[in-house]
């Protein structure tokens, strides 16, 4: 007995080449291995050609019912651009996954409200995403924040206190794995030019303090003391014209862990935005 194969890698090779078969099928490309003389190459090419052009056709037209959809109620802006309008149909042809449909249709949306928004080069960057990769990014946009009156986004890790006479020198950051954000996941969104490589720090804070806005919360920061920076990652160009596809509500558990290592050396101001209630959050000292 223990000559004979193991039953479940003999059924493991079979369920294999039963997945090859079917893929091929699929794709037009399983002539040889079904012996088909029943047609040409020249034939089955054809109508792999024919095949492959309808499966585009398909997706492009789900992606302007996609589109469609978005801009219900929303006024053209302009004449959009041809070779843009060519280049972006070049581009969403061959998106086949909803999600990622659902992604194109409202870049469409979008440049047909307001023609100049998307870039070729974002276009680029999220045809070559996968769809785990634009989830990734989606948990980014949702912890990300800009300066009030810029588009900027960033994600904030924490903070540095400089030294003074009584104290030395602190750096106090969140982990992102809390978030599912391990750093290879932000190695991918460095390699496809969605972040800035490596942690950034912020100037001093000035004394009047600044305001981030984090989906319909605003926050005003005051500095406890001078010296304070701000360590972060930001987005690339590329990445905040995506950003806009992805409006994420801010991840409370991560709002909750910031507001806590940020009060180390800051006083904190909540305020919501008038749809909501507007409310304070209590200055504290850690």
């Amino acid at each position: 007995m223990a000559d004979l194969p193991p039953p479940k890698k003999e059924s493991s090779i079979l369920s294999s080449q039963e997945q090859t078969l079917r893929l091929a099928r699929s794709r037009g490309i399983d002539g040889m291995l079904t012996r088909n003389s029943d047609s040409t190459f020249e034939q089955r090419a054809t109508f792999r050609h024919l095949a492959d052009q309808a499966a585009r056709q398909r997706n492009l037209e789900a992606i302007m019912v996609m589109a469609s959809r978005h801009c219900e109620e929303t006024a053209a802006g302009g004449e959009m651009d041809s070779d843009w309008l060519t280049r972006f149909l070049q581009l969403a042809e061959d998106i086949s996954m909803v999600p990622m449909q659902q992604l194109w249709g409202r870049i469409f949306a979008i440049e047909i409200a307001t023609p100049g928004r998307f870039s070729i080069r974002a276009l680029t960057t999220l045809k070559e995403m996968t769809q785990r990769e634009a989830l990734l990014f989606q948990r980014i946009c949702a912890l990300a924040c800009h300066y009030a009156g810029s588009d900027e986004q960033r994600l904030l890790l924490g903070l540095h206190k400089g030294a003074s006479l009584l104290s030395r020198a602190k750096v106090t950051r969140l982990g992102l794995g809390k978030y599912r954000l391990p750093y290879n996941a932000l190695l991918q969104l460095f390699e496809l030019g969605l972040l800035h490589k490596g942690e950034l720090e912020s100037g001093p804070l000035p004394a009047d303090g600044v305001e981030l806005e984090f989906g319909n919360q605003r926050w005003r920061l005051q500095r406890k003391q001078t010296n304070i920076t701000l360590l972060y990652y930001r987005l690339t160009p590329v990445g905040n014209e995506l950003a806009q596809l992805l409006q994420e509500p801010p991840l409370e558990e991560y709002l909750q862990d910031l507001k806590t290592v940020l009060m180390q050396g800051l006083l904190i101001d909540v305020q919501l935005s008038a749809a909501e209630p507007a409310t304070t959050a209590g200055e504290q000292t850690l």
